[in-house]
């Protein structure tokens, strides 16, 4: 069972700020997620629709300028990532990347961007997956960008979850810890699909996945989240 670091290592550093995943690399975790959102005239890297919350600005992440972007300080204090930031620094490394689309004015535009940057950082994109709770996003992406890897992210447990399986080629799907249960897990696998689980650092937590079968899990301490994980693989025998 894997481990992606949530929002890089926000357990101790700020969410999906510099610091947060400019501590991640290919040591104790096997990928990070992040969330990106269509600025005025960028991608940035962030969770809210709005600043509030983190920074305590009320202006919504949307009508961000370039002034903002060059301004504004993150809790880190660092500037907020933008994409061609995150691939940049994440190009030097193995992990798997994982970029949660939270809105897009154009996906066509992020579509171009990320394939310009991906050539520009000899980024490898099989490293890459992108995922939403927006559908209609990857639907594009599969008909545009068919090589990168798709994650259908849900927050419910669905009735036929075999009928959100069909729309477009899917490489993984990612699932809400609050509404999951083995059964839901296998049934997706049988599909071929592979299953994330969000968001998991308590040991009984996850010690239940792995015992499941849960390919892998998203942690906000995710050298705690890969150490405990050691603990319930096999000793192996001489």
């Amino acid at each position: 069972m894997i481990v992606f670091a949530h929002r890089g290592e926000s357990a101790i550093h700020p969410e999906n700020s510099q610091v947060a995943i400019r501590h991640c690399n290919d040591q104790m975790m096997d990928g990070i997620e992040v969330d990106v959102f269509e600025t005025e005239n960028d991608f940035v890297i962030f969770h809210d629709r709005w600043l509030t919350r983190l920074l305590n600005i009320d202006k919504h992440v949307t009508q961000l300028t370039d002034y903002d972007l060059a301004t504004i300080k993150g809790n880190d204090g660092e500037p907020l990532p933008t994409l061609a930031w995150l691939i940049e620094y994440c190009a030097q490394f193995n992990f798997t990347l994982n970029i949660e689309i939270k809105y897009l004015k154009s996906i066509h535009k992020f579509e171009k961007e990320l394939s310009l940057l991906c050539s520009q950082h000899n980024f490898d994109r099989s490293r890459l997956i992108i995922s939403s709770f927006n559908h209609h996003y990857l639907e594009n992406i599969a008909t545009h960008l068919p090589d990168l890897k798709l994650g259908l992210l849900l927050a419910v447990n669905p009735i036929n979850i075999e009928l959100l399986l069909k729309d477009f080629p899917l490489y993984s799907v990612h699932l809400d810890m609050d509404c999951l249960n083995e059964a839901l897990i296998h049934k997706i696998q049988s599909f071929g699909l592979k299953v994330f689980v969000f968001t998991v650092d308590h040991t009984e937590e996850i010690e239940w996945l792995f015992n499941v079968g849960a390919n892998g899990i998203f942690a906000n301490h995710p050298r705690q989240a890969f150490n405990i994980i050691e603990q319930f693989k096999p000793t192996p025998t001489s």
